[in-house]
């Protein structure tokens, strides 16, 4: 639990470590390179949530079948 907590806020909070010299949101490729970045997140976010919603739903046909 404290994990996830810690992995949350390390995400919203905004830290000089993570700039550096050439960071530049003015390049073309600027969005594609942030969209790679952040595309395993999200990927794992929506395996996350299909898990959850597999065993809500198996867990109430269980439930029904008693």
């Amino acid at each position: 639990m404290y994990g996830l907590t810690l992995s949350f806020f390390l995400l919203f909070i905004s830290s000089p470590s993570f700039a550096h010299a050439g960071h530049d949101h003015a390049d073309p490729m600027a969005s594609l390179i942030h969209l790679v970045w952040i595309a395993p997140t999200l990927v794992g976010a929506f395996l996350l949530i299909q898990s959850l919603v597999k065993r809500r739903s198996s867990f109430d046909i269980k439930q029904n079948n008693k």
